[in-house]
């Protein structure tokens, strides 16, 4: 069968997609990656075929922005969100007919939640479709959205109420638009204030050791939605680490890693000056992203060591501790690395993981 998987994200965002691209070929089928540029060279790496979506979200944060949403006060981050979801129109423009075009030939269609596409494509070409989210994030009167943790104290009502609002706050500033292309281009009826019905299937790529399955009943997961546990790319190829990396791990002493994934570049940089006094001060001996900001320009001690990127499958079970984000990947890759981590949750999701 011709699989379509249709992911918009960051770099950690797509990897799962991809590792799921990887299971599938290797069961036989055919897959392509629709995705950003940066997800070619890893596509391709494993033989799954690739074709260019732009409008990549991750793009409307810039550093400064980033700062202000990652470190202001909670209103303050919401009302910097407000003209991001505004420009989610723009990203309309160059992502639908790029996605319509990756999906003409599948026989079915895996996409994430940003792939705005998605939930219209599989009703236009009539094949199955799944909506595959890296959290457990399905309606249910147990869990509240990700994006709305606070609603628990709500209780069962709130819980369901924040799936709700997490719904329509990414659906109502783009309905305009998506029911112009529905219309214009897809041959399909316009969608009401409530926006794209549950989707037929739902894969939820997370453990249910970590957070357990809702039970099937009326108001949670039904037989629609599947939890597949982590999907991981393991023994990436073409890639060996430097001698220098290799010597500093290689000393006996144990090592700490401290990496904030794609938000590592919105780090406030006087969260990054702490970060190296203690560091400096405990003499910690620490493998760092090289991304933080102002870090190149910052005189390091012989016992951190700065690096651009390394596999974490390959670079985790050589060290002893970890500091992170709390990025789905990233926590699983921890976790089955059997390493105790620190995770200093930014937004969306990793407050919830923060476990």
């Amino acid at each position: 069968m011709n699989f379509t998987i249709l992911c918009i994200g960051s770099h950690g965002d797509i990897r799962p997609y991809i590792a799921l691209g990887i299971g599938l070929k290797q069961k036989g089928h055919n897959v392509t990656i629709a995705s950003h540029a940066k997800a070619r060279s890893l596509s391709e790496k494993y033989g799954l075929t690739f074709k260019l979506v732009e409008g990549d979200l991750t793009e409307l944060i810039d550093q400064e922005r980033g700062r202000e949403i990652l470190w202001g006060s909670k209103w303050k981050k919401w009302l910097q969100l407000l003209p991001i979801m505004k420009e989610f129109n723009r990203v309309l423009e160059v992502q639908l007919p790029a996605s319509l075009e990756a999906t003409s030939n599948a026989d079915v269609l895996i996409y994430s939640p940003a792939a705005f596409a998605g939930p219209h494509l599989g009703d236009y070409f009539s094949i199955p479709s799944f909506l595959m989210k890296l959290q457990p994030d399905a309606p249910t009167k147990l869990y509240p959205s990700c994006l709305f943790s606070g609603m628990q104290k709500l209780g069962k009502i709130g819980c369901l109420a924040s799936h709700f609002l997490a719904k329509q706050q990414f659906w109502l500033p783009i309905r305009k638009n998506i029911n112009k292309w529905r219309e214009d281009h897809l041959g399909l009826k316009k969608l009401g204030f409530f926006g794209p019905k549950t989707p037929s299937f739902t894969l939820l790529a997370f453990s249910p050791v970590l957070i357990p399955r809702p039970n099937a009943v009326i108001t949670d997961y039904g037989p629609q939605v599947t939890m597949t546990s982590f999907c991981r790319i393991q023994n990436e190829p073409e890639w060996s680490p430097s001698q220098a990396l290799s010597d500093f791990l290689s000393s006996g002493e144990e090592v700490l890693y401290v990496g904030f994934g794609s938000l590592t570049e919105a780090c406030h940089p006087l969260v990054v000056k702490k970060i190296i006094h203690v560091l400096k001060k405990k003499k910690i001996k620490t493998i760092i992203s090289s991304h933080f900001p102002s870090l190149k320009q910052t005189k390091l001690p012989p016992w951190i060591y700065p690096i651009d990127y390394a596999p974490h499958d390959w670079l985790f079970p050589k060290v002893s501790a970890l500091v992170h984000h709390g990025g789905v990947g990233t926590l699983a890759a921890g976790l089955y690395a059997g390493k105790p981590a620190l995770i200093i949750p930014f937004l969306a999701d990793q407050p919830l993981l923060k476990i």
